[in-house]
């Protein structure tokens, strides 16, 4: 077993198990809004991730380092690339549903005159 990418994986699954506690305690904006089931779901699969790179690590004897870092930052790229994604969609869906509403309240009042 080679003990640095044992090492390597585990201080990454660490850093994933830390942020999907803190998408559970914490009380950023992530943590609390209307989205946040989707921002938990998206660290759930960036967690799985990294404990598969880890129980790799495990089974497989002679695994390079290069290959536990460069996997543990690809499935890191992806959690940010979706993350930044869920949170660019929610607020432009945010921002249409206020512009609908209140584009409803002025076709109500030119109706009512």
């Amino acid at each position: 077993m080679n003990m640095a990418a044992v090492i390597t994986a585990s201080v990454f699954l660490l850093i994933s198990v830390a942020a999907l506690i803190y998408l559970f305690a914490g009380k950023s904006e992530f943590c609390s809004g209307k989205f946040k089931n989707y921002y938990r779901a998206c660290c759930g699969v960036y967690v799985s991730g990294a404990l598969l790179v880890f129980v790799f690590t495990l089974i497989m004897k002679g695994l390079p380092v290069a290959f536990v870092i460069i996997s543990d930052l690809t499935i890191l790229a992806v959690f940010i690339f979706t993350a930044a994604l869920i949170y660019f969609m929610s607020k432009k869906l945010v921002e249409v549903a206020n512009n609908a509403g209140s584009a409803n309240e002025e076709s109500g009042k030119e109706d009512k005159q």
